[in-house]
């Protein structure tokens, strides 16, 4: 999918793509065992700036470079079927993603302090904007990362195959965990939603999701839809991956079984980026999104990992039918036919 360094300054487009930033605010559970005051204290030695310059140290070109190259053979190894993966091409990606988590690390640098407020006693420890926590806005982010990430998409053009495409995602999935590993829970928080922005700007049309929606007005039925339904994107995907794992009980991968938190982790993305490719083609009106892309992914990429085609085509139901019983009537007649050419697009063998 084209990575544009910019989004049309449109409302329409503006307000989805807030929707989208919405998915990058710090999580922070791993830190709710200490009391409010700990963890702001806590949180603002970590992302002071002495406090991110300890952060890239731990991540520094040398470690990078390492954990790359280990999540490379890892993958590899998961695409041990796929003889088109050789061993240069393998090295020549985990170079480059290496060169991409560099260029993330250096505007994790340059990002502004975090402001926490004063808070009261009691009250949740949020903040409104992504900005409060030192985080770029998503069109500076994206802007940043376009070069590289079209260095990316070249490489995975070049290879003549959507297997590429998928391993890329693969790798970085695995890097961004070995790079975690590395560091406090406190400093993982602010840096993980750096990574998970790096993983979805490869493996989900978010950006171009956001863009589509320029041809529509505030007003419009289609874009109230999508505006309505898209933050519901990880509670649908969560809802149909625990449906559809109880299916699928005695599956078990090279990664290990569904519950396992790295598969978990890859199916709950998947079941996202299914959605993203559906309103992509409701907000575009082109169903070629999900044929031509979509499916041809899903074909390559699931075969090589031997994935059952059946739990695809199970999958993708499941999470067809959770998305329209959120729907208002009105909103399922237009929504349908383009559920329906998903189900259509993953057809039973």
């Amino acid at each position: 999918m084209p990575v544009s360094p910019s989004l049309p300054q449109v409302d329409t487009v503006e307000r989805l793509t807030t929707i989208w930033a919405n998915r990058y605010f710090p999580n922070l559970s791993g830190l709710l065992g200490d009391n409010e005051f700990t963890v702001r204290s806590k949180l603002r030695e970590a992302v002071s700036k002495q406090g991110r310059k300890q952060t890239a140290q731990k991540l520094n070109k040398k470690v990078i470079e390492q954990q790359c190259n280990l999540a490379a053979v890892r993958t590899r190894s998961l695409y041990s079927d796929d003889k088109a993966a050789n061993f240069k091409e393998i090295s020549n990606l985990a170079k480059l993603i290496s060169r991409i988590y560099l260029q993330l690390i250096e505007i994790y640098q340059e990002s502004a302090p975090v402001v926490l407020s004063q808070g009261k006693q009691g009250r949740a420890l949020t903040e409104p904007s992504l900005e409060s926590w030192g985080i770029p806005k998503i069109n500076r982010l994206a802007a940043a990362l376009a070069p590289l990430l079209s260095e990316l998409q070249d490489h995975n053009r070049l290879s003549q195959s959507f297997q590429s495409a998928g391993f890329a995602t693969t790798q970085i999935s695995l890097s961004n965990a070995l790079l975690l590993e590395q560091l406090e829970p406190v400093e993982q928080v602010f840096i993980k939603c750096y990574f998970q922005f790096l993983e979805e700007q490869v493996a989900l049309p978010w950006q171009q999701m956001c863009a589509a929606a320029v041809a529509y007005t505030s007003r419009s039925a289609i874009f109230a839809v999508v505006e309505r339904i898209l933050p519901m994107t990880h509670d649908i995907a969560v809802a149909t991956y625990t449906r559809w794992s109880n299916t699928f009980q005695n599956y078990n991968s090279r990664r290990g079984d569904l519950s396992s938190p790295a598969v978990k982790h890859s199916c709950i993305r998947d079941f996202e980026m299914f959605q993203v490719y559906l309103w992509l083609s409701f907000l575009a009106k082109d169903l070629t999104f999900v044929k031509q892309e979509l499916s041809a992914i899903c074909v390559m990429v699931y075969g090589v990992l031997n994935i059952p085609w059946t739990m695809t085509v199970d999958g993708n139901i499941l999470l067809m039918r959770e998305i329209l019983n959120r729907l208002e009537p009105h909103e399922k007649n237009l929504v349908r036919p383009y559920t329906q050419h998903m189900i259509n697009a993953f057809p039973d063998r």
